[in-house]
This record gives structure tokens, C-alpha cells and sequence, in this order.
């Protein structure tokens, strides 16, 4: 907690710079760059093809108008976020076509604020995983539009909705009953029903995706100077702590209406709102930025230093269009090769079984004898709140369950069944769908074993204790036993 006179003065700070991003957005430019960005023109809100949008800052907290950092609202409230100066996003969710968003990002469990005090350092260490995106985007025709955000890059494009790409999209994608049942409800602008063909065509996208970071992972492999991992997974330390590049699928594990995307010429505060994560120094020594497409005309210094100017960036503003480019043909492309695939095959057997039913638990997952795990599998289990809820559990927790012969989707099961039983979620699980995320992290994180994708994947209890999540050293147990190699079906 703050002191009072510590509070004061934080307060001093957020107002300053409130008020000289809603000068910022006063520009008919920037309006119109953001406003493009939801699927519309400034001005004319029902031109808006977003389903919602969000605004976020410590402003709404301080204000006490959202017990969070955030606050969805219609597309009607455009400018009462820009007149607060609050940064902006869009839903994923859109009323004409399916989005596709590959998030790559720089992130440092030792050093949060290391991408904020040292911007070109990390953007360097980006670079060749931004390169390879664009060549996996290259080879398959797909023209995303790239936006520069504080510690990485969202790449994102579109697929019309009635178009040939949609029903492919539909077709691979499949999701658990009670996702469907969910989508099936209505509560509030932010969560409007979703049909059970559009929530199959986004998880469509989302495995169309998940093959999507294994090409790029193969085509970055050897390239970058720091690990290249999925989902934000612990590495092992380096010269600068546990620093990685991820490439962050999460939103496809989660339902439709609760994902949202920063939009290009949005101011960025997040390091002003997260200044119990990077510190009071990093928090206080960055200025706000603004989000900014990466086009080709500008170098890499060039658009660093733009993103740190609101008067920079306004001119900037006046330059393209920012509306999301309909790539539909492209993404047959990329369906295409998917279908061909390894993981396309390794999906096929992941859907063959079903998690048991909960009526069942008590004879199925709840009979697994916990005891007969490493303490940093077991421990996650036994205690699911809030080790479950976070990707390096997860995948540990799928590997070695795997070496000892589980078929994935069970595995899944097991982790639903704690999510789905009372350990303090509160109505977390109500909002998000427990299936829904364990599938998620279970099918990806075993889909990557099974294609071999990842740099360094080791398994081993040193590799695991460096990277910060062994529970009990010298336990007894030795995590190479479990290593498995899946046989082709």
C-alpha cells in the first residue's frame, strides 16, 4: 500500500498524463486510425463492425468507476474513452468477420520492466521472430496489418464471414458443450449470444492459429538470441534473467465475448497501471506511448522514437489506413496446410476421446494417486488455485502425465475437474469455461511434444528447477523418466 503522500503524488502523475493523451485524441486522424481499426469511420459509430470496445487506465480505479483497470462499453462510448484519456481495444468478437491476432512479445519473470527501460535492446531481440512471422505470412499470401505495442507486435488480419474460408474455419473447429451452452446465453453488451456454428469457426481460427506458431517457430529456430516459447512458459535464466519471446495464443482458449485487442494509435499506460510489477522507477521513467502500425517506410529507431511523441505520432497518423485487411483467400492457404499437417493429424486423435463425464470423477480422475507424481506435478493439483493457472504447471503437468501412458484429452479432464470443483475460483469459471481452457493449454502444449516445435523443450529436473518452479528439490524423482515420443496414428 501507498502512503498518502505517496498516493497524492501518483495521482499528480496519472492526471498529467491523462490530460495530454486527450489532447492527442482530439485529432481527427487519430480518431479516424482507430476508429477504421474497429471496422468503422470516425464519428459514425454505427459503422462499427466491433461487437464492444474497452477502455484501460488507473484512471477508472482512481475515479472508482470500475473495480478494475478496465471497462467495456458500446461502441457509443467511443469518445467518452478518448475524452478520458484511456488507452483503447476492440473486441475480437466482430459483426462481419472472424479475426485472426498473433500476439509476439518480449516478457522477463526476473525483470518486468527491462522492454520499458531498454525499448531498442528488446525490439532487437524481436526482430528475427518478426521477420519470421512475415515470412510464414509471406509464403501462405496473407497481408496482416503489424501494430507496434509497448513490449511486442500484434499481427492481425481478418476472414469475412459468408465466405467459403468461414465454413473451412467451421469445420476444423469444434467446442465442449458447455462453451456451447454458454454461448448460448445472453448477459449484457459484452456478452451477446454467439451461435454454435460462429463459436466452431473461432476455434477453427484458433487451431489455424496454433499451426501457425509452429511454422514460425521452426522458421525462427536458431535465429533469436533468447528463447522462442508458446504462451508465456518459464525459461531457464540468462544473461538478463528469464527472458523470452512468446507467442501467445491465449485468447483462443477462452470464449469470444471476453477477448479484446489494442487498437493502433491507442496510448499505452499498461507500465503506468502495472507499476506494482515493473516498480515505482520504471513506471515513473517511461513516458506513455502509443501503439503504432509498423509500416516499411520507418526503421526501427524511427518508429521507437514516434511511439514515444504524441506530436510525432499525430503526423504519423496521416499516413495509411488501419482498417484489419480481409485475408480470407490467404487463410485457405493456411487451412490448407494445416490439413496436411502433423499437428492436423495429432488434433484428430486429441478429439477422438472425451473427458469424463463429472458425474464419473469420483470413480476416474479423483481415484489418481497424486502421491505417484514429482511434488511439481503434484502440488499444482493439489493445491489448482493459482498454480493451475499458469502455463508452466500446465505443461509440465502434460508431459509427464503423457510419459506415464494419459491419452491428452483426459488429461484435460483431470485439470477441468479441479477447475470445476470449489478451491476459491469464485465465479471466475462462470465467466470463462473451465473445458474450454483445459483443452486449450493440454492440446497445445502436447501438440508442440508431438511436432517437435519448440527450442530447448527439455524435461529434466535441473532445466525445471532453474527455471523456478520446482516444489521440492532432491524429492526423489527424476522428470527424463517421463520423456515420451507419441507414435504416429
Amino acid at each position: 500500500m501507498y502512503s498518502f503522500k505517496e498516493s497524492l503524488r501518483i495521482s499528480k502523475v496519472i492526471y498529467k498524463h491523462m490530460f495530454e493523451q486527450v489532447d492527442f485524441y482530439k485529432d481527427f486522424n487519430i480518431r479516424q486510425r482507430i476508429a477504421e481499426y474497429c471496422g468503422g469511420v470516425e464519428g459514425d459509430f454505427l459503422t462499427f463492425t466491433a461487437e464492444y470496445l474497452v477502455g484501460y487506465g488507473e484512471f477508472l480505479c482512481k475515479e472508482g468507476l470500475s473495480q478494475e483497470e478496465f471497462l467495456s462499453t458500446s461502441q457509443n462510448e467511443f469518445f467518452w474513452i478518448l475524452e478520458r484519456g484511456l488507452d483503447i481495444f476492440r473486441s475480437i468478437r466482430d459483426r462481419q468477420s472472424i479475426l485472426s491476432v498473433l500476439d509476439i512479445e518480449y516478457f522477463n519473470l526476473d525483470y518486468p520492466g527491462e522492454p520499458y527501460l531498454y525499448p531498442e535492446e528488446t525490439f532487437e531481440k524481436l526482430e528475427p521472430v518478426y521477420n519470421a512471422v512475415l515470412t510464414v505470412f509471406h509464403r501462405l499470401n496473407i497481408i496482416p496489418l503489424v501494430v507496434m505495442t509497448g513490449r511486442g507486435y500484434h499481427f492481425t488480419s481478418r476472414v469475412a464471414l459468408g465466405t467459403e474460408t468461414e465454413k473451412k474455419l467451421e469445420e476444423i473447429g469444434k467446442i465442449e458443450d458447455t462453451l456451447a451452452g454458454k454461448y448460448a446465453t445472453s448477459s449484457g453488451g459484452r456478452h451477446r449470444s454467439v451461435s454454435y456454428s460462429q463459436g466452431r469457426v473461432f476455434d477453427g481460427m484458433g487451431r489455424s492459429m496454433e499451426y501457425l506458431a509452429h511454422l514460425v517457430m521452426k522458421e525462427a529456430r536458431g535465429k533469436a538470441s533468447i528463447p522462442v516459447v508458446c504462451n508465456e512458459l518459464a525459461v531457464e535464466p540468462g544473461r538478463k534473467g528469464r527472458e523470452a519471446i512468446s507467442i501467445d495464443l491465449s485468447m483462443y482458449g477462452d470464449p469470444i465475448y471476453l477477448r479484446d485487442v489494442r487498437c493502433p494509435f491507442s496510448s499505452y499506460q499498461k507500465h503506468k497501471v502495472e507499476r506494482h510489477k515493473v516498480g515505482n522507477e520504471v513506471s515513473e521513467r517511461t513516458p506513455v506511448m502509443v501503439a503504432l502500425p509498423r509500416r516499411g517506410l520507418q526503421s526501427l529507431p524511427e518508429l521507437l522514437k514516434i511511439r514515444q511523441n504524441f506530436h510525432q505520432a499525430i503526423e504519423y497518423a496521416r499516413m495509411g489506413n488501419t482498417g484489419i485487411p480481409d485475408q480470407s483467400k490467404g487463410f485457405e492457404n493456411l487451412i490448407r496446410s494445416y490439413r496436411r499437417s502433423r499437428l492436423y493429424q495429432f488434433h484428430k486423435y486429441y478429439d477422438s476421446e472425451g473427458h469424463n463425464a463429472y458425474w464419473d470423477w469420483g470413480r476416474t480422475y479423483d481415484r489418481f494417486d497424486l502421491q505417484s507424481l514429482p511434488p511439481c506435478v503434484s502440488h499444482a493439483l493439489s493445491v489448482p488455485n493459482d498454480h493451475l493457472l499458469k502455463p508452466t504447471n500446465l505443461e509440465i503437468l502434460t508431459k509427464v502425465l503423457i510419459g506415464t501412458g494419459w491419452h491428452p484429452k483426459h488429461i484435460a479432464g483431470l485439470i477441468r475437474s479441479k477447475f470445476e470443483r470449489d478451491y476459491g475460483w469464485g465465479n471466475f469459471w462462470m465467466r470463462y469455461d473451465a473445458a474450454t481452457r483445459a483443452d486449450f493449454y493440454v492440446r497445445t502444449f502436447a501438440g508442440f511434444l508431438w511436432d517437435g516445435s519448440l527450442d530447448g523443450d527439455e524435461l529434466n529436473c535441473l532445466s525445471h528447477r532453474r527455471k523456478g518452479y520446482c516444489w521440492r528439490p532432491d524429492c526423489g524423482f527424476n522428470l527424463e523418466k517421463y520423456k515420451a515420443t507419441f507414435v504416429e496414428v
